[in-house]
């Protein structure tokens, strides 16, 4: 093998790794993004589920790249960098997973819509469930349910916005042959 060759070899090889763990780098990107304090007057807690969107969306485009695993990872994580009760939103993300990926008839070739509603609906059984988890695993007892709501909606409204930019990066990067 000559050199130039030896060369186009590791750097395929490096850019199929760097396709491979971008779904996880981009959920871990927002998960981070949606930590950071915004300083809006009343909105302090009231922070859309970024991971629930990230998750839903790769389960939904690109399940081979973010399995349950990394679900489970990315669970941990937020659980972790956000105090909440260690599992329950690790639980939630997996849960959103098994649904999508036994759905995925469903979910298939659907116009953005239908996953947008999908999402609406997949969204607010995650939000009950983990209101309910933290509410029961919690020492102070349940998050009120106008900011978890409140925090539902916000999710549904910005899920357009993470859903096209995921979409620029799965068509640019992703799905090149």
């Amino acid at each position: 093998m000559t050199e130039i060759t030896q060369r186009r070899t590791t750097w395929k090889k490096l850019d199929a790794r760097v396709r491979t763990i971008l779904p996880f780098s981009l959920t871990v990107t927002v998960l981070l993004f949606g930590m950071t304090p915004t300083y809006v007057p009343g909105l302090a807690q009231i922070t859309p589920m970024y991971t629930l969107v990230a998750v839903y969306f790769w389960a939904i485009y690109r399940p081979d790249l973010l399995g349950y695993g990394l679900g489970f990872a990315i669970g941990v994580l937020e659980d972790l960098l956000t105090g909440a009760p260690l599992g329950v939103g690790t639980l939630v993300l997996l849960l959103i997973q098994w649904v999508v990926f036994n759905q995925h008839k469903f979910f298939h070739a659907k116009p953005f819509v239908i996953t947008w509603f999908a999402f609406g609906l997949v969204a607010f059984g995650a939000v009950l469930l983990k209101w309910v988890g933290v509410g029961l695993v919690s020492s102070s007892g349940p998050t009120p349910f106008g900011d978890v709501f409140a925090s539902y909606l916000i999710t549904v409204a910005v899920y357009p916005i993470i859903a096209w930019l995921f979409s620029k990066v799965r068509s640019g990067l992703l799905d090149e042959p």
